[in-house]
């Protein structure tokens, strides 16, 4: 049976199917999967909140897939409402999971600095775009979705006068597939041994020449 796969705006009902893709992604390590729910809960609603543009990929109407970016003019800029609901699935784990809550902190804290500093190390410290998240349920990889989103993101900065666009990605991310679309890696830190307990081994900056 052949799949269809639809592409549209992110609706606030997709978030609890987006919310599980990035916890089996990158939210396993925990006490337990409600509180891995939880991390993932605030890292969606968080880059929501810093985001602009979203596209959901849903197969057979189910979402699969999201990318969300933001043109330069609007990094300074968030929404309240999805930073509030951030906040909010942030106390939640405080409750459950105090330790591991301070640890997530730690390591959000940490990591934003790192990518700071990597970011002012490269070209795309100004003027430039970001793309906020990308993510793509494991069962559906192989169906050309990741690569329909990252066009679509880039098309819309493009669109909107953007020359380049910037993401920040790591080793427990596929950074491998920004480097087959066109994105070279600007930048790098490699954690320290002590930092590994809260950072990925490295830490990239990737960016793309809009303007080709």
């Amino acid at each position: 049976m052949v799949s269809r796969v639809t592409y549209r705006p992110f609706d606030e009902d997709d978030f609890e199917d987006i919310a599980t893709i990035l916890q089996e992604a990158w939210h396993t390590e925990v006490p337990s999967p409600e509180y891995g729910y939880l991390e993932a809960c605030n890292d969606l609603s968080y880059s929501l909140s810093i985001s602009s543009f979203s596209q959901v990929a849903l197969v057979d109407g189910v979402p699969r897939g999201i990318v969300l970016a933001r043109p330069e003019a609007n990094r300074v800029q968030q929404s309240k409402r999805w930073f509030t609901i951030s906040e909010g699935y942030f106390r939640r784990m405080r409750e459950l999971e105090p330790e591991a809550a301070a640890s997530y902190w730690r390591s959000v804290e940490l990591m934003g600095t790192k990518n700071d500093n990597l970011l002012k190390a490269t070209p795309y410290s100004t003027g430039a775009n970001e793309i906020t998240l990308l993510a793509v349920s494991e069962s559906a990889r192989g169906m050309g979705i990741g690569s329909v989103l990252i066009d679509a993101a880039t098309t819309y900065l493009a669109e909107g006068g953007a020359n380049r666009a910037f993401l920040y990605t790591d080793t427990d991310c596929t950074w491998q597939f920004y480097e087959n679309h066109g994105f070279k890696r600007a930048s790098t830190y490699r954690s320290t041994r002590e930092e590994r307990r809260l950072l990925p081994r490295e830490l990239y900056v990737y960016g793309l020449d809009l303007s080709a």
